[in-house]
């Protein structure tokens, strides 16, 4: 088995009995505010007709971080099978098939199901009050050569029925920050300390429970952080590691697996990593000082990075609805036709609820 990363929560997992992508996420997402970190937009063309021609498509979810919609319609082959989670609604497969896709293999949540003779697959979904019904999956694979539990952002409750099928080999999953909190209140840069540091240890204290409990032969972050290349965000991304932001790279999450006397991997699009009964091997796209240079000189790197999309970004926000003084009134007439239609409702307003 060969699992290539391709940024964020994406990989190109090769197995004896085909290949499987894993949320390939390429464009910006979130009008213009994430971006793929470290770059994955200039991987040769070898890997990407692999990327874009699979047997099998896996999408864990839809946020637009793992469900990149522009970049599927325009370069994914429509004629692969879709991975479909099993989750309680139908939002993820409408969404596929509105893109093309007509071969949809849904599946029956933590049920081991044959792909080959060798390949077997098993989708684990998580549904909660933040994700909804359309919830989260995690995706285990093996091929008689490996197992790679592949959780990205996953916030699976039942961590034993993940680790069930198996010895795991390669453990992939998310470690940094995906929500705008705490940085986006008004408080104290004292206070803001506080809150932050608090977030980013309960982000990685929660990781390592689940790598304590999975126990794979390696652990390799990812499903974040993004890089924020939007002039009005490029302070939440974190360089020297004092910024007031929840966005810790791959070098922290690291120290802290060897700190626990575990293997991590460190993994930029494009490197390879490869299991054979147990034995992990690893191959970078560029050579290790390189790899290196993207963490050590990251200003440098994220600058350079947020040139080459700055009219990309430039017309996203030039799409934008523009600020307008009238939101009273647009409101007022959307709102005010519904509530005449439900009087009962209307005369609860302001009311005491017990």
């Amino acid at each position: 088995m060969r699992a290539t990363s391709i940024g964020h929560a994406g990989i190109l997992i090769d197995t004896v009995d085909g290949s499987i992508v894993c949320d390939p996420w390429f464009l910006p997402a979130f009008r213009g505010s994430w971006c793929v970190f470290p770059r994955n937009d200039q991987l040769d063309d070898e890997l990407m007709e692999r990327i874009t021609n699979p047997d099998f498509l896996y999408i864990s979810h839809l946020h637009a971080d793992h469900l990149d919609v522009p970049w599927l319609r325009q370069r994914m082959n429509t004629g692969t099978t879709v991975l479909i989670p099993g989750y309680p609604t139908r939002e993820l497969e409408r969404k596929m098939r509105s893109l093309g896709f007509t071969k949809i293999e849904r599946t029956v949540d933590g049920q081991e199901l044959a792909l080959g003779p060798n390949l077997r697959i098993a989708i684990h979904v998580e549904t909660s009050i933040t994700d909804g019904p359309g919830g989260d999956s995690a995706l285990v694979v093996s091929d008689g050569t490996g197992r790679l539990v592949n959780q990205n952002d996953c916030r699976t409750h039942d961590l034993n029925e993940l680790a069930g099928h198996g010895p795991v080999d390669l453990h992939w999953l998310q470690y940094s920050g995906a929500i705008w909190y705490p940085m986006v209140y008004e408080e104290t840069p004292e206070r803001m300390r506080e809150l932050v540091d608090a977030k980013v240890d309960h982000q990685f204290s929660r990781a390592m429970r689940y790598v304590e409990t999975i126990s794979a032969g390696a652990v390799v972050p990812s499903a974040g952080p993004p890089a924020f290349l939007d002039p009005a965000l490029f302070h939440l991304n974190m360089v020297t590691g004092d910024e007031l932001s929840i966005f810790p790279d791959q070098r922290s999450f690291l120290s802290r697996l060897e700190q626990a006397g575990h293997r991590g991997i460190m993994a930029i699009p494009g490197t390879e990593i490869t299991v054979d009964h147990g034995e992990i091997t690893v191959r970078h796209p560029i050579p290790d000082d390189q790899v290196a240079s993207i963490f050590t000189d990251k200003a440098n790197y994220l600058r350079a990075y947020q040139a080459d999309w700055a009219d990309h970004l430039a017309a996203e926000r030039a799409s934008w609805y523009q600020p307008t003084d009238d939101l009273l009134d647009v409101l007022a007439a959307w709102w005010e036709p519904l509530l005449r239609m439900a009087p009962t409702l209307c005369a609860s307003v302001d009311d005491n609820v017990v």
